[in-house]
């Protein structure tokens, strides 16, 4: 009967501490997030973005100066509390990225729409990332925009969404013939 007496102590002392210990509980649901803004709702958040960024947006004709007013967009969006206006700078920052031919800015511009509003990611950096020219890129460019897609091909075979991976792949190799490394160009056509 000791033994039993032991467990039964045991039992009872582990039932006392029981309270002290932490529970686990059920988080609640994460609120969807919500959809890009209607093109009614972007006509005055045009304006107020013209009139704020006036000075960063009269540079973008060349390749530094629109690379410089993406990166101040994307500085400005982090903190901008309107949604409306917060998308358009967002969806700006990834337009001058493509046209000024940065992987980089196109990929931290989606990265930072896609955590803030209901978009496919994937699919609009591919497609922000196809709008880039590569005929003006220089190798280090392109090589950047080349393993940029590569890492869409990836996350979209993971996703299992087939087609985006071949599209993306399809990038990734004509980038890396224009960077001139055809060993990674044939790497990512197999």
């Amino acid at each position: 009967m000791s033994f039993a007496r032991a467990l039964l102590f045991a039992i009872l002392a582990t039932a006392a501490h029981a309270e002290d210990r932490p529970t686990m509980r059920q988080l609640p649901a994460s609120a969807a997030l919500p959809r890009p803004p209607s093109k009614r709702d972007l006509v005055d958040a045009r304006a107020a973005l013209d009139v704020r960024f006036k000075a960063a947006l009269s540079h973008t004709a060349t390749a530094a100066g629109a690379r410089t007013a993406a990166d101040t967009l994307l500085a400005a969006a982090h903190e901008e509390p309107e949604a409306a206006l917060k998308w358009l700078m967002l969806d700006e920052a990834r337009r001058l990225g493509a046209a000024s031919g940065s992987a980089e800015i196109v990929s931290r511009a989606v990265t930072l729409t896609s955590a803030v509003f209901a978009v496919d990611e994937l699919a609009l950096e591919l497609e922000s990332l196809a709008e880039i020219p590569l005929r003006p890129l220089d190798s280090a460019r392109a090589s950047r925009l080349a393993e940029a897609a590569e890492r869409i091909a990836t996350r979209a075979d993971t996703d299992g969404r087939a087609e985006l991976a071949a599209d993306a792949r399809h990038l990734a190799f004509k980038a890396w013939q224009r960077a001139g490394n055809t060993a990674a160009a044939r790497r990512v056509a197999m």
